[in-house]
């Protein structure tokens, strides 16, 4: 990761630590199991526009985050996010530059953070994976570290113009998963089952 990355990263961990912890009672559970450096794939469950910083905030390296490309036509998000190590990508599923440039970031020992429900959670149950996290797995050579976050749902839901303090959050942490030898859709599989382990909200049988 770049320096300035890691320095605003410690930076603004400290101020989005303390206000998790002041207004939603933040706990972490299996931080241990993050590896301290070497490439590394976190992905997580995606239900709110806190779930970024709740990451940042809850594990102990830098992550890279890897945030939709459209985002950069706001130049507010843009001069917001200036001094943050980010990797845009486009959301089509085709963004091959992109793919080479988190691979060679996860080869380089970053730890890059994905969201591959891709979109917001509507109702906090998780929806459908894409598989392009288990593409960079396989090609980068990383583990996949699978995390599941529980109560930014409550705290801000899709819709909701602001966060509402009190809602208790809690963010776990799961063992690293291997990708060698497994194919995307085992990978997926792997993450969906690890996910639901931790705690992920699922959809009732026939649910939307």
């Amino acid at each position: 990761m770049k320096w300035w990355g890691v320095l605003f990263n410690d930076l603004f961990k400290c101020v989005t630590w303390t206000y998790f912890r002041t207004r939603h009672a933040l706990k972490v559970e299996g931080r241990h199991h993050c590896p301290r450096s070497g490439g590394l794939l976190v992905v997580a469950n995606h239900v709110s526009l806190l779930d970024p910083p709740l990451l940042g905030s809850a594990l102990p390296r830098p992550l890279v985050y890897t945030p939709r490309a459209t985002l950069k036509k706001s130049l507010i998000y843009r001069v917001l996010t200036a001094p943050l190590d980010l990797e845009h990508v486009e959301r089509d599923g085709r963004d091959i530059g992109a793919t080479r440039r988190l691979v060679e970031r996860l080869r380089s020992g970053d730890a890059v953070a994905l969201f591959p429900e891709q979109t917001r959670s509507g109702d906090g149950c998780l929806n459908p994976l894409t598989p392009g996290f288990a593409l960079l797995a396989g090609l980068a050579g990383v583990p996949v570290l699978p995390v599941v976050i529980d109560g930014a749902f409550e705290a801000w839901p899709r819709g909701q113009k602001r966060p509402r303090g009190g809602m208790p959050i809690t963010v776990r942490v799961g063992a690293p998963l291997s990708a060698d030898g497994s194919d995307r859709k085992e990978m997926v599989a792997r993450v969906q089952r690890a996910f639901r382990e931790l705690g992920a909200r699922e959809r009732a049988p026939g649910g939307g």
